[in-house]
């Protein structure tokens, strides 16, 4: 899907964590320039990351959830 569009994936964001469920975002660059964001299952959006070798990053909110989230 990401070719078809003519897109690039540049990252995946683990961007939110509510109620023990975490978010995840593929972030692309369309060949315009644009930076698109398209929500994603984690699982599968680092599975995409890993498969593609492109940065994966979490928010700081998240880890400071998922901290409070263990206590």
């Amino acid at each position: 899907m990401i070719q078809h569009l003519g897109a690039k994936l540049e990252s995946i964001v683990i961007n939110d964590l509510q109620d023990h469920t975490f978010f995840a975002q593929l972030i692309l660059q369309t060949s315009e320039g644009q930076t698109v964001k398209i929500d994603s299952r984690p699982s599968d959006a680092i599975a995409i990351g890993i498969a593609s070798s492109v940065p994966i990053f979490v928010a700081e909110k998240v880890l400071d959830a998922a901290e409070k989230d263990e206590g």
